[in-house]
């Protein structure tokens, strides 16, 4: 479930970066958020356990909020906005080190367990992420004067700073949203002994408000709400967001309720694996040998954590 959640998530970003010069990363978000919330809406009516929310005492409702707000409204839009200057690959590597904070939050919050084999995977992981950071190799068509060229790439590093910064602040940004996660969703099992729903019920409170959210974020940033795309932009974002969303989702807080935030962090650390073959076929992206060590690099990594973690 975990490696099938990062599947469906990095899938939906590669679609999504055929429209990101049609509409803004907001946008894009708030409209994966709309087809989340109608699929599980009609996935708790179907199986009659939509009143179960009204079970959940106040805070709990504030916990699920958070986590949306963290995961979803804070971090993947400044994933999304950094994706357009980055490109899928480099954004995914400098955002992966989520990890990291998870672990740290996970200790402090989940009275999780110091392990040194974590430790030693965080070591693999993070190099893998810096050698496939600097692997990237982006295509530039500058044909005017030096002078032109300097000012332009001034430009552009300084657009790609903001950019890393924006990466790390969504890598933060799913952290905390997963360890809040973790405890939600266990503790939705405990008020409703239903583990098998605990993930749809979670969602079903979740999406509403983040989709709130997520409308005055859009009408914040593109100055109106507007459905006036192109039948090519809609298909492309209805696509992306049931992947990435409708299925994505439920995968992944379905994988965190199972293993917990650290090891679901973890192992959306394959991104990469996905991510780069995706990215050179759909958007001809391109990559060098130090990207494909630093793929085995996280692969030793995972297997760290797989073989030998308690």
């Amino acid at each position: 479930m975990a490696f099938l959640a990062v599947f469906a998530f990095v899938s939906s970003n590669v679609i999504f970066r055929k429209v990101e010069n049609d509409v803004s990363p907001a946008y894009i978000n708030s409209v994966r958020t709309l087809i989340g919330f109608i699929t599980f809406w009609i996935i708790a009516a179907i199986f009659g356990v939509f009143i179960l929310i009204f079970q959940f005492p106040i805070m709990l409702w504030i916990w699920l909020i958070l986590s949306f707000i963290f995961g979803q409204v804070i971090g993947d839009t400044a994933y999304f906005t950094a994706q357009k200057e980055l490109g899928v690959t480099q954004t995914i590597a400098i955002s992966l080190t989520f990890p990291l904070f998870t672990y740290i939050l996970a200790i402090i919050f989940l009275d999780e367990s110091f392990s040194y084999i974590i430790i030693i995977s965080f070591i693999f992981i993070s190099i893998g992420v810096i050698l496939i950071n600097y692997g990237i190799k982006k295509a530039k068509n500058i044909n005017d004067d030096l002078e032109t060229e300097e000012r332009i790439e001034k430009e552009h590093k300084k657009k790609s700073w903001r950019a890393i910064v924006l990466a790390f602040i969504a890598s933060l940004g799913w952290a905390i949203g997963l360890v809040i996660i973790d405890y939600s969703v266990n503790k939705i099992t405990d008020i409703t002994g239903m583990q098998e729903m605990s993930s749809i019920l979670a969602n079903v409170v979740r999406f509403p408000f983040a989709f709130a959210i997520l409308l005055g974020i859009v009408k914040h940033s593109d100055g109106k709400i507007s459905v006036n795309k192109s039948k090519r932009a809609w298909v492309w974002l209805i696509l992306g967001s049931v992947i990435g969303t409708s299925l994505g989702a439920y995968l992944y807080t379905e994988a965190t309720r199972t293993v917990g935030a650290t090891i679901m962090s973890l192992f959306a650390t394959t991104a990469p694996l996905i991510a780069i073959p995706l990215d050179y076929i759909f958007n001809k992206e391109r990559i060098v040998w130090k990207s494909m060590i630093g793929v085995m690099l996280i692969i030793i990594g995972i297997a760290f954590v797989i073989f030998m973690k308690p």
